[in-house]
């Protein structure tokens, strides 16, 4: 059984409740477009690399912000790779999260060459 070295006081107690406050005034609010979209911008290329690298990919994080940014006409694997990926995050994001279906997977993999 886990006994806690420590003693939940008013104080304590007061600053959490102001921060459970704090945190579902935040995440009412929605971003301005253009900064949502820089947002997921970043974070899109940050998945690419993330889970691109996992794999062996060996381009970084600053050459594939580069890469989702200005596609070059010959490509190597390594960058049709990342860009296959960032292409199902789009596909996924345009699809409604209850949407996934067994027709949307194949499709993916169908438009990955």
């Amino acid at each position: 059984m886990f006994y806690p070295t420590y003693i939940i006081s008013p104080n304590l107690l007061n600053t959490i409740k102001h921060i459970a406050i704090l945190v579902h005034e935040l995440n009412k609010k929605r971003p301005f477009s253009p900064i949502l979209t820089h947002l997921q911008t970043e974070a899109r290329a940050a998945s690419a690399y993330a889970s691109t690298s996992i794999e062996g990919n060996p381009l970084p994080l600053t050459e594939v912000k580069r890469l989702l940014k200005n596609r070059p006409q010959r490509l190597r694997d390594s960058q049709r790779e990342v860009l296959n990926y960032n292409q199902v995050l789009l596909t996924l994001h345009e699809t409604a999260p209850n949407s996934m279906t067994t027709d949307l997977l194949l499709s993916i993999h169908r438009s990955s060459p």
